[in-house]
């Protein structure tokens, strides 16, 4: 199944875009169910993801026996008890579902766990989550279909352990989630993280349920004890407003969007920074709705080590902008949902320009003349790159196959865009 990618050619530059409601964020409901899973008491939830990702954490949590009930917009979890799995748990493609879940199961589950989910996450990197884990006495046994994860014979009162945290953050978020449950809590070492921010987010979310982590360079103190069960209204995804506030940039159009925290610590936030430097305006026009208003007026320079789940987004604006760019810190994309620097490239030059991967972290675009018909684009099954496609698809038009793999985190997008451009 394809999609047709409407072109905005039609609509006069300048006007404004109509108002976009953002989702919530997968990286902070994820953050918080566990919190919440791990804490003492009854947490309470508004505002959280409704989306692949999030479901498949919270049905995670209710087979783990944990109490998990949803009315009306508003989720409720009991925790503080030992998790335990009467049935394989399915995991979908969820990486911050199994990378967080992996600590707290290894060294508080109430026997084996047996974990499944679609081949691609058991692809991706586990080994240097796995290795300090496996240390501690759990231990992981791979499959065909999944891994049985069997934890430790007793969980220590304190962890104190170095982690290479090259390939991804989300290995010192699980472990921190996890020691803030245990008595002693612990201090985790490293020398080399990727996308640094996340630790930042995770730090501003452990300090929202009492825990006053202290986080320093290679260095992180989570107290243990200290977790207590939380009320929250959970914040808007910088990360889905991302091509939205692309769109603003590309035609030329002002665009309001809410509910965005311009004190979250959620690294993709600095996606204003990077269309501001663009020659794009923003302004707060109230406590949570940012206005962002383009055209963007040059390439783009900007190293995304701290966010680079926007580097294909940013791709597909490169490729419209109207002087080349270099976007830098994109190591870690290859061992995203799919490879999104080698798909990234490929949008590129789906869209009319050129693309040049260089020493397999920063791509470099020369944008192109509008590209006539073509096959339609395949996202290769990632939320990211269909996003990337739509903005690319406002100058270009086109096809994007496999258009409903946007509910792994934005299940209404397409909708969304549609309302954006009053189609």
């Amino acid at each position: 199944m394809s999609l047709s990618l409407p072109e905005d050619t039609s609509l006069p530059r300048g006007a404004a875009l109509h108002p976009v409601r953002v989702p919530g964020s997968k990286s902070v409901t994820n953050r918080a169910l566990l919190l919440a899973a791990v804490a003492p008491g009854r947490s309470r939830f508004r505002g959280g993801l409704e989306a692949e990702d999030t479901r498949w954490m919270r049905r995670a949590l209710a087979g783990l026996g944990l109490e998990v009930q949803e009315e009306e917009g508003t989720w409720t979890i009991a925790g503080g008890g030992r998790p335990r799995a009467a049935a394989p748990l399915w995991l979908g493609a969820s990486g911050t579902t199994l990378r967080f879940l992996l600590p707290w199961l290894a060294l508080k589950a109430e026997g084996p766990v047996r974990l499944e989910g679609d081949p691609r996450l058991f692809e991706r990197p586990l080994g240097p989550l796995l290795a300090p884990l496996e240390a501690l006495g759990a231990t992981w046994e791979p499959d065909a279909k999944g891994a049985w994860l069997r934890p430790a014979a007793r969980a220590p009162e304190r962890l104190d352990l170095a982690v290479d945290a090259r390939l991804s953050s989300q290995f010192l978020t699980g472990l921190a989630l996890t020691a803030a449950a245990l008595p002693g809590g612990g201090t985790l070492h490293w020398a080399e993280v990727a996308s640094p921010s996340y630790l930042a987010l995770t730090t501003q979310w452990l300090r929202r349920f009492g825990c006053e982590a202290r986080l320093e360079p290679g260095r992180w103190d989570i107290p243990g004890g200290a977790l207590a069960p939380r009320d929250l209204d959970l914040p808007g995804d910088w990360s889905g407003a991302a091509a939205f506030l692309a769109a603003a940039a590309v035609t030329g159009r002002s665009l309001r969007l809410a509910p965005l925290d311009p004190e979250d610590a959620q690294g993709d936030r600095t996606m204003v920074a990077i269309l501001e430097a663009g020659g794009c305006r923003a302004r707060w026009t109230g406590t949570q709705e940012l206005e962002l208003a383009g055209p963007l007026q040059r390439g783009l320079d900007w190293d995304l080590t701290d966010c680079p789940d926007l580097g294909p987004v940013l791709a597909a604006l490169t490729a419209l902008a109207p002087g080349p760019s270099e976007l830098r810190g994109l190591h870690t994309l290859p061992l995203k949902e799919c490879d999104r620097l080698d798909a990234s490239a490929e949008l590129v030059r789906w869209l009319g320009g050129s693309a040049e991967v260089i020493g397999g972290h920063t791509l470099r675009v020369q944008p192109g003349p509008r590209p006539g018909p073509r096959p339609p684009f395949n996202p290769r099954n990632d939320h990211r790159m269909a996003f990337a496609a739509a903005v690319g698809g406002l100058r270009c038009g086109g096809e994007v196959l496999d258009p409903h793999c946007v509910a792994k985190t934005f299940p209404d997008f397409w909708d969304v865009w549609r309302g954006m451009l009053g189609c």
